[in-house]
C-alpha cells in the first residue's frame, strides 16, 4: 500500500477589496457638518469637493434676495445709505431721487446672479486668506483644493441664517424688515438705532452665526492640516477675523465724522 501523498501548500484566499474606510454620502457629509463636524470634516480632508455647499448656498441667497426685491424693495436699504453721503444735502431731491431709483434698479438685477458669483468668490478669497496664515505661515500643507472644501462647507451655517430670515421677511411688516440684520442672533440687533454707527458695527459683528462658522473653520483645518491644533486652527482664524472687525468698527466711525 503506497503511502499518502504529502499534503500541498495551503490555497491562497485574495483578500475581498475593502471600501474606502469610513467614506461618507454626500448628504451625510452635509449633516455631518451640523451634527458631527469632526466626523463630517476628515471626510472632506480625505475627499475634498467644494462645490456641492457652494451650489446650495447660492441658490438659496438667490431665492432669498429675489423675494426681497419683491416684498421689500432695494429702495428701503438705499435711501437711508444715500441721505447719509456728506454730498447728499447738495443733491437737489430730483437728483437724489433718480440715485435711488438707479442704485435699486442695479440691485434688483443684480440678485438674479449676484449670489451665485459672489459666493464663489468669497469662499475662493477666504481660502487664500487661510492658505497663506496656514501653509505659507504654519507649513500646515493643506492646498487649494481641500482648504475651499474647508471653507465651503463651513460657510454651510449660513443657509440656517437665510432659511430664518426668509422666514422673518414673510411674517414681518415689509416697512420694518432690516436686511443688513434680520435676525436677533447678534448684539448690534438690541442697539437703538441712534447708537453710535461703531457701536452698532461692532456689535453686528459679534454674531452667532460668525463664530459658528470660526468653529467649523478651525475644526476642519485641524482635520487637514499637519501638526495644527485645534487651538492654533481657532486663533489663526479667529485674530484675523477679531481684525477684520476693528478695521470695520474704525470705518463706521470715521464715516460718522466726516458725515457729521
Amino acid at each position: 500500500m503506497s503511502p499518502d501523498p504529502a499534503p500541498g501548500p495551503p490555497p491562497v484566499v485574495m483578500p475581498a477589496e475593502q471600501p474606502a474606510l469610513n467614506q461618507m454620502s454626500e448628504p451625510a457629509r452635509l449633516a455631518g457638518v451640523f451634527f458631527s463636524p469632526g466626523k463630517a470634516f476628515a471626510d472632506i480632508a480625505r475627499r475634498p469637493r467644494w462645490w456641492i455647499p457652494v451650489i446650495l448656498i447660492a441658490i438659496l441667497g438667490t431665492v432669498y434676495l429675489n423675494a426681497f426685491t419683491q416684498r421689500v424693495g432695494w429702495e428701503s436699504v438705499i435711501r437711508p445709505a444715500i441721505e447719509r453721503l456728506p454730498n447728499s444735502q447738495t443733491m437737489t431731491v430730483q437728483q437724489r431721487e433718480q440715485a435711488i431709483a438707479t442704485a435699486a434698479r442695479f440691485y434688483k438685477y443684480l440678485g438674479y446672479g449676484g449670489s451665485a458669483v459672489g459666493t464663489l468668490f468669497y469662499v475662493f478669497i477666504v481660502a487664500v486668506m487661510l492658505m497663506f496664515i496656514f501653509d505659507t505661515m504654519m507649513s500646515a500643507s493643506i492646498g487649494l483644493k481641500r482648504m475651499m472644501a474647508i471653507v465651503a462647507y463651513g460657510f454651510l451655517p449660513l443657509i440656517i441664517q437665510t432659511l430664518l430670515s426668509m422666514v422673518v421677511l414673510f411674517l414681518k411688516d415689509p416697512d420694518e424688515f432690516n436686511l443688513q440684520n434680520p435676525l436677533m442672533f447678534n448684539v448690534g440687533a438690541y442697539l437703538s438705532p441712534d447708537s453710535p454707527a461703531a457701536l452698532r458695527a461692532l456689535g453686528s459683528s459679534i454674531d452667532f452665526f460668525s463664530l459658528w462658522i470660526i468653529v467649523l473653520l478651525a475644526i476642519g483645518v485641524h482635520a487637514a492640516g499637519r501638526k495644527i491644533s485645534f487651538g492654533k486652527a481657532l486663533a489663526g482664524i479667529g485674530l484675523p477675523w477679531a481684525l477684520f472687525v476693528c478695521l470695520k468698527t474704525a470705518a463706521a466711525a470715521a464715516g460718522m465724522q466726516i458725515g457729521s
